[in-house]
């Protein structure tokens, strides 16, 4: 009966192929590494390395640096047609074998996303390897097709798992999911350890001492890993190796009353009452991977995820098997989001994270599993705040997880973009990187110096999502980012799934100015003074000669020299022209 279940996983012949397909991918790496010829939707995984060893240096360059300019190329230059996801680990805390984050579930890449997401590691922490293995496989739902997981890493596991053994679990249950790995700038007992992980997982290892072989070893890597089956020489294929069976299964289950889970679904750490590790893997147990007397034995069982964790007892009776179930107490939660008054227009792409609730509090750091729209994600039963993101646009809601059930929410997340541009007078050129802008939900709030809004800084051609509604934009003229500078308000409208392209007009002009002194005194200050009144509605006091924005109106310059004040003769600014004058003082 328990070997029935085993197979309905797929082992089938998986050592005879598992053996057979490194031999077979020697004479197929002939395709370009990242145009494959039918790379199909097999599903690739990054796991990137961003623990604090990454700060070591090659040839006076941080490893992770390199790493960051070679995986920046590879994504630039990335196939379409091949789903892509990347998982990095160390680089947010230190000391932390949890700090593992998915950074982009397989899908259609998001080049902006990933590229801003790499380039934005900082490593810090340990090198929790296995742990990363497990989410890379609950990410990639393995299991249900082929998929590859590419390991870059330049050391060992610090985090007291067994990456060699899991991935020697994973190849038996499912042959499809292979894990290749490079072992970055790594000594000869890193390169093995490293390498292990590969060979038991059915996948190719690559060592790679600089950039360039960094370079050349994730291309031959994605090669691998996405290019087209290849057709082997004409041999008379070895009789496939007996398949072992399995000595032990182990069993959990979702709530009390569940159904037990598929035992190739969860992983295991089993130790004795003293605390030493026994096993720690798949819950499919093989004669030599361990020998679990009858007894009772704590364990720690993983679901699906990083943090659909739960400790318990495993009982063996004196049958050697199992009795019960270990009971995970979790559920999953679906979140969606909606774009459009009638629902029925996906706003994509959206991230979620899950903030625990505990006495009516949610924590202040989300859980370390997060979301994409449409995914399942396992979580321990309890209440979250969750809070859905899309850019700089968010909006959160409580939900409780059930054990044993699915909770679903949908998330209003309906949302315009502004793309603003600003002509010095109506039917001028857009003044482009001249301008800066600050949005904000009121008129007050935008007349006010010293409230926050969102800024969108030189934006030129940028589009800012906004909430459909009334706002209002504080435009400042800085031309050629001089500190001469006036702003003006502007309101404007947002609708929905809609670009609000608002064009203001600055009633401007650009006064164009050479100041100098007969006798050669350093030129401190100048103010730029409006006839009218007698203000001064700008200063600069870098230098003589510059063209500046200014609003339409006449004006002359108060020049501050050697301590003395000199006035110029008055000028006029008209809107959208360039005024020219030449100032000369004692």
């Amino acid at each position: 009966m328990r070997i029935d279940s085993f197979r309905a996983f797929g082992v089938g012949k998986s050592l005879y192929r598992a053996c057979t397909a490194t031999a077979w991918l020697l004479f197929g790496l002939v395709a370009s590494p990242l145009q494959a010829q039918d790379a199909g939707d097999a599903p690739v995984m990054f796991v990137l390395d961003g623990s604090n060893s990454m700060w070591g240096q090659i040839d006076g360059v941080a490893k992770i640096s390199i790493a960051k300019d070679v995986m920046s190329g590879l994504i630039r230059d990335w196939d379409e047609q091949v789903p892509v996801g990347l998982i990095v680990y160390g680089h947010r805390r230190s000391g932390d074998c949890n700090d593992i984050e998915l950074v982009a579930k397989p899908g259609a890449i998001d080049r902006q996303h990933l590229l801003d997401r790499v380039q934005s590691i900082s490593p810090r922490g340990k090198t929790p390897i296995t742990k990363s293995l497990i989410a890379a496989k609950s990410a990639l739902n393995a299991g249900k097709g082929n998929s590859a997981v590419v390991l870059v890493s330049d050391g060992l596991e610090t985090c007291d798992g067994d990456p060699c053994s899991l991935a020697f679990s994973y190849n038996l249950i499912n042959p499809g999911f292979d894990v290749h790995v490079i072992g970055f700038d790594v000594d000869q007992a890193e390169s093995q350890a490293l390498q292990c992980i590969a060979d038991k997982s059915g996948g190719r290892f690559f060592r790679a001492n600089n950039a360039q072989e960094l370079q050349a070893a994730l291309q031959q890597t994605v090669a691998v890993a996405t290019g087209a089956p290849v057709t082997p020489p004409p041999v008379t294929p070895a009789a496939p190796p007996a398949e072992p069976e399995p000595s032990l299964f182990l069993y959990a289950r979702l709530c009390d009353d569940c159904d037990r889970l598929a035992a190739g679904d969860v992983t295991w750490q089993v130790q004795s009452q003293e605390g030493a590790s026994l096993y720690q893997g798949l819950g499919v147990l093989y004669p030599g991977s361990a020998s679990l007397a009858p007894g009772r034995y704590p364990v720690t069982a993983r679901y699906q995820s990083g943090v659909l964790v739960n400790q318990g007892e495993l009982v063996i009776g004196d049958d050697g098997q199992q009795l019960g179930s270990v009971n995970l107490n979790g559920g999953a939660a679906v979140m969606s989001a909606y774009a459009s008054d009638d629902r029925s227009l996906a706003a994509e792409p959206i991230h979620y994270r899950f903030y625990p609730i505990r006495d009516g509090k949610a924590a202040a750091q989300p859980l370390t599993e997060s979301a994409f729209s449409g995914a399942q994600v396992w979580l321990p039963a309890g209440r979250y705040k969750v809070v859905a993101s899309h850019k700089q646009i968010k909006s959160d809601t409580e939900i409780e997880v059930i054990a044993g059930q699915t909770v679903q929410h949908a998330f209003d997340m309906r949302v315009g973009y502004v793309q603003p541009a600003a002509v010095l007078t109506e039917g001028g050129e857009p003044l482009g990187g001249h301008v800066d802008y600050a949005i904000f939900k009121t008129e007050a709030n935008a007349n006010n110096s010293y409230a926050s809004g969102i800024f969108m800084v030189g934006a030129q051609n940028a589009q800012q999502p906004l909430r459909p509604g009334k706002y209002f934009a504080r435009v400042t003229l800085k031309y050629n980012r001089n500190n001469v500078s006036f702003t003006r308000v502007f309101p404007f409208d947002v609708t929905a799934n809609q670009v609000a392209r608002p064009v203001f007009d600055m009633q401007a002009g650009l006064l164009a100015h050479t100041v100098a002194s007969e006798s050669g005194k350093r030129i401190s200050n100048i103010d730029y003074v409006r006839e009218s009144d007698g203000k001064r509605v700008a200063y600069y006091n870098q230098g003589s000669t510059l063209t500046v924005g200014l609003p339409a109106g006449r004006y002359y310059l108060r020049v501050l020299s050697a301590r003395e004040t000199h006035k110029s003769q008055s000028f006029d600014v008209p809107a959208g022209q360039t005024t020219s004058i030449d100032v000369s003082i004692p």
